[in-house]
């Protein structure tokens, strides 16, 4: 079993299908899985037909497995959709859900589907698990994904969904390392994992970083900033658990349909992928594919 990590899509339909693509070739020979670690959705114009597709893929098992982590923006819309759909209370959820990008999701789920549809979507949404601890380890420690910090307590099997909706579900989607005014209040790892998270976008071009005293690997490439308008990149890094070679292999896709560069990672280094041995990564990605132009949106929350 080979195991895919992605995390931060946010509506970037292009690196979303080159993604499928490669995964898809890749499962023709071997048996994989694919980890979503939140934030597929909001933003982007794409967020609704990613969002279908997935749990599409889902329910009927296409091709490879799929496993759906919840991120903060699936927790806004289970909140906003929830008290929308008891009694057409919206705010203050609704209003929280469209000041960080909803319009994109929002509008594929009341334009395109019926209400028993967008029903189903939320349900589907609502159990959403908060974290993932893998078998594999890295350099000894056990790999946790979840979306924006390791959790207090780590069990082998989630319990903790969407619907529980309470303080730790929160905290595990939402907590980032500075608060607004720039101070140091959070940690996000933890000295017994080694914690992959997403949820803050990075200013690396390789789309991760990594950071030693907290032992956390942030692999947010910044769909969201480029959905926005903000950038002028979407670096976005899949990650391959490679438990053989004690290490991760994380390649970075562009919008472009292109695997721009890839990294190997291990004991806080990583090492860039030469050209020749990254062609043979490449040759599992359609290159004829039709990409479309992603558009940029103004967005000043």
């Amino acid at each position: 079993m080979r195991n895919f990590i992605v995390s931060d899509l946010h509506g970037n339909g292009n690196i979303y299908s080159s993604i499928i693509k490669y995964l898809e070739n890749i499962s023709e020979t071997d048996e994989i899985t694919l980890y979503i670690n939140g934030d597929l959705i909001d933003r982007g114009p794409d967020s609704g037909e990613m969002l279908m597709d997935v749990i599409d893929r889902i329910k009927n098992n296409k091709k490879f497995k799929i496993e759906y982590l919840a991120g903060n923006h699936e927790l806004m819309m289970y909140q906003a959709s929830k008290y929308r759909r008891k009694d057409n209370y919206r705010w203050p959820y609704h209003n929280i859900w469209f000041a960080n990008g909803a319009e994109t999701t929002a509008a594929y789920l009341e334009t395109k589907l019926t209400y028993e549809e967008e029903s189903d979507v939320v349900d589907f949404i609502s159990n959403l698990k908060l974290y993932h601890k893998f078998n594999e380890k890295l350099n000894g420690k056990p790999i946790v994904l979840v979306h924006a910090k390791c959790p207090k307590e780590v069990k082998d099997e989630c319990d903790l969904i969407v619907k529980d909706n309470n303080f730790e579900v929160s905290y595990y989607v939402w907590t980032r390392r500075y608060d607004d005014w720039g101070r140091l209040t959070n940690n996000l790892g933890d000295e017994n994992y080694f914690t992959i998270i997403g949820h803050t976008p990075v200013n690396d071009e390789k789309g991760y970083e990594y950071n030693l005293s907290e032992n956390y690997l942030n692999i947010d490439g910044g769909c969201a900033k480029y959905a926005c308008g903000l950038t002028d990149y979407a670096h976005t890094p899949l990650v391959e658990i490679d438990e053989k070679h004690d290490r991760l292999v994380i390649l970075t896709f562009n919008s472009n349909n292109e695997i721009e560069q890839g990294h190997y990672f291990t004991r806080g280094i990583s090492y860039s992928i030469k050209e020749d041995e990254l062609n043979k990564y490449r040759t599992s990605l359609d290159k004829n594919k039709n990409v479309k132009e992603l558009v940029l949106k103004e967005n000043n929350n």
